[in-house]
């Protein structure tokens, strides 16, 4: 993958704004509507095309999450009311425990409005007093609109074989239908200022196994020509960050990538954001929790009798790309502070599922070769499916570890790797507890919208994705640019921190300075093949330890990892 340079000094952008704001427009063109294929001009967007301003609006406002459940970031299942009063979608109630309105700033009637009837709702943010929004403020705003897009890219069969065999692919019709219904949802209930949410469904023309830079830079280009968005997001797991440069290079803020370096988000400020942990605290997670937990102990929950016996030498699996290698290279360097350099080997692999299976297969042999006890797995979802196999077909049966990160701890997924392997998996989990569809926001919204029947069983995932994009957009305030919508979402306050009242399902989102990812916290997890699952009453399912206990970085337990089977 070629090099990705800084998107633009920030000061340019900064100085940029400020001119526009005195000459920003009060009204803008609307962008086409819903679409699903390229038409029209294909030309980059001018620069200039831009307008205003710093924040004008709050102080902390909204949050990065409305959703927050299986497979993204938490569970349905609701915890203490956040607020007293009021109803619907928001309204002049007064705050709840869960989060306190910002300081008056701006054109604010003083109250709280708080969006409610959501399983895990945003902090509550200052109301509106009406007035002039500001019309046109950035590309893809306009008065009376806000154009988000939700970009799915080009089928891949290999990949999309696996999701079939785990319950959770969803076709882009349920797709579509479901983007449609969270945002009707969300123009009715959340705070936009005047404006509504105009959604546009994209499907790409690029494959993601093996991504092609050249290919996502033009899907990029194309959409920013026809639909000219204010946002974007793509609720998958994908290793190609030039799509998202591309689109910060077009003044596109966008959401999605999972575990990019913390150094690309910050090199792309204000415009690309995630709902998962970024690459480099997840390694700091990963590391610390190894350190802690197993590193210089006896590899004991190993399937082979030989390995129980080893003292640990792991292996970080990982995809070989340039914003997923510094983060892993982070992960190896802290785990070889604790255990010694000769107790850690690099386990990079390439993204490509053409040659996924021989990868595997060599892989596994030169690590059991190695004498490797314990495989940590910092890698995308579809990995484990081939590394598994490959081990068991050659009789190796290490420990396997979580990173915490790409959805491995997700039961659907985890019921498609090889079980004799995976029944030896454990180790930090990020997302909360599972629960079934129509208790988390995307069954709530899709009944409350008027469908019968049951939502896609995945549909959660593009619907926390949905919300938590929205929510940055509630906490920018009526002067919409990326600029106030960084600033909005970086001053959120984090909410749903564990305590002996929290919701197991619900984890702890934050943003922050720096930090432009939201889940901020991890659970400790073990696997059980036999164990029905409650995300889709399959057999295999996590369990979590100490009642589903969350811990943050500075808190990670100590001591030798111990599974009740060890009794």
């Amino acid at each position: 993958m070629s090099s990705l340079r800084r998107y633009a000094p920030f000061a340019l952008l900064v100085a940029a704004q400020i001119v526009l704001v005195v000459v920003a427009p009060s009204h803008g063109t609307t962008a086409s509507g819903l679409g699903g294929t390229f038409s029209g001009d294909q030309s980059p967007i001018p620069a200039g095309s831009a307008t205003p301003s710093a924040p004008s609006f709050g102080g902390g406002p909204s949050t990065s999450g409305g959703g927050g459940s299986t497979p993204s970031i938490g569970g349905g299942g609701g915890n203490t009311p956040v607020v007293t009063g009021g109803g619907g979608g928001g309204g002049n109630v007064s705050v709840g425990k869960r989060g306190t309105a910002p300081p008056a700033s701006g054109s604010t009637t003083g109250k709280a409005f708080c969006v409610v009837g959501l399983a895990e709702h945003p902090p509550c943010i200052q109301q509106w007093a009406g007035g002039s929004n500001g019309g046109a403020t950035w590309q893809g705003v306009t008065a009376t609109t806000v154009t988000v897009v939700m970009y799915r890219p080009k089928a891949n069969a290999a990949v999309d074989t696996i999701l079939r065999e785990t319950g959770t692919y969803i076709s882009p019709q349920d797709e579509k239908q479901q983007f449609l219904i969270v945002t009707s949802w969300i123009n009715k209930h959340y705070q936009l200022y005047g404006r509504k949410i105009k959604p546009v469904y994209v499907q790409g023309t690029c494959d993601i196994a093996p991504p092609n830079d050249t290919c996502f830079r033009g899907d990029a280009d194309r959409i920013a020509a026809q639909y000219k968005p204010f946002a974007l997001y793509w609720d998958g797991d994908t290793n190609e960050a030039a799509f998202f440069d591309e689109l910060a290079r077009k003044g596109i803020v966008s959401w999605g990538g999972w575990a990019f370096s913390d150094t690309f988000n910050n090199n792309l400020r204000p415009y690309h954001y995630d709902l998962f942990m970024g690459g480099d605290t997840q390694a700091d997670f990963a590391g610390s929790w190894y350190c802690r937990r197993l590193a210089g102990g006896k590899a004991i929950h190993a399937g082979s009798a030989s390995l129980r016996s080893k003292t640990r030498k792991v292996v970080v699996i990982y995809p070989d790309t340039e914003q997923t290698t510094p983060s892993a290279q982070r992960l190896i360097k802290i785990i070889q502070g604790c255990a010694g350099k000769a107790a850690v080997i690099d386990g990079k692999y390439s993204s490509n599922t053409a040659t996924a299976a021989q990868q595997a297969t060599t892989n596994a042999a030169k690590w059991k070769a190695a004498g490797v006890t314990t495989s940590l797995w910092f890698s995308d979802p579809i990995a484990p499916a081939y590394g598994t196999k490959a081990a068991t077909a050659q009789s190796w049966y290490p420990e396997n570890v979580l990173a915490g990160s790409g959805l491995l701890d997700y039961d659907a997924l985890a019921q498609t790797y090889d079980q004799t392997q995976w029944k030896h998996a454990f180790g930090p989990s990020d997302v909360g507890a599972t629960t079934p569809v129509m208790q988390e926001d995307a069954g709530i919204i899709w009944k409350a919208e008027g469908h019968s029947g049951k939502a896609n069983p995945t549909a959660q995932l593009l619907t926390v994705y949905e919300l938590s994009l929205t929510s940055g957009i509630c906490a920018a305030g009526p002067k919409l640019t990326p600029l106030t919508y960084e600033y909005g979402l970086l001053t959120t306050p984090g909410y749903d921190q564990w305590s002996k009242w929290h919701d197991p399902q619900l984890v702890y989102l934050k943003f922050g300075r720096g930090d432009y990812t939201g889940v901020s916290d991890i659970r400790e997890v073990y696997y059980l093949p036999n164990k029905k699952s409650g995300n889709n009453n399959k057999n295999g399912a996590y369990v979590a330890l100490n009642g589903g206990r969350r811990y943050q970085l500075g808190g990670l337990p100590s001591g030798e990892f111990h599974l009740p089977s060890d009794a």
